[in-house]
């Protein structure tokens, strides 16, 4: 498959369904987002603009993603601009997790960390999208978490965290990650 967009890549929201989606040629990849997520509310199917291209363009080519398999990198990057484009800001779920003394203070872009669930103390990692002062926008990396009731975390669905939740990155290529804001609060 040819991850890079064509004229034809657009994104499909079913609002019957709650579904998000992004239709690529005949194929249709769906998105974990649910409706109460979204700031759509009707249903809709959108043209990836420039913008989105461009977007995705710098991502899938850039160092900061180039240690992920194609396939990978190209589902990451569509919840990354479905994050931006549609997804509602969010309220930070620190008790979901459990606190840690080997946390740090600041986080870059893309690291790499763990949270461990409150109560079965299930370990997942988890990308960091975005810090806010002693917050962090983070994108569950793993193919899902089980949390606490039984509550359980689909891989790429997010959730705002103190740093005092997160074990700190794992050794990843020391670069810099000079990665654009997945979160408008528009």
């Amino acid at each position: 498959m040819d991850y890079i967009p064509q004229a034809d890549w657009k994104w499909i929201y079913d609002f019957q369904h709650g579904k998000l989606s992004v239709s690529i040629r005949k194929q249709s990849f769906p998105l974990v987002y649910q409706p109460n997520v979204l700031r759509l509310n009707e249903s809709q199917s959108i043209s990836f603009t420039i913008e989105d291209v461009t977007r995705y363009i710098q991502l899938f080519e850039g160092e900061e993603l180039s240690r992920f398999e194609e396939s990978l990198r190209c589902k990451i990057i569509l919840h990354l601009l479905a994050v931006d484009l549609f997804h509602k800001p969010i309220m930070p779920k620190s008790w979901l997790f459990q606190q840690t003394t080997a946390y740090q203070a600041q986080y870059r872009h893309g690291d790499i960390v763990t949270l461990i669930a409150s109560g079965s103390e299930k370990a997942a990692k988890y990308m960091v999208l975005e810090q806010e002062g002693a917050f962090c926008l983070c994108m569950l990396f793993d193919e899902s978490h089980l949390l606490e009731n039984n509550r359980t975390f689909k891989q790429f669905q997010l959730i705002k965290v103190s740093v005092d939740n997160m074990i700190a990155p794992e050794t990843v290529e020391d670069q810099a990650h000079e990665w654009i804001s997945f979160q408008n609060a528009g």
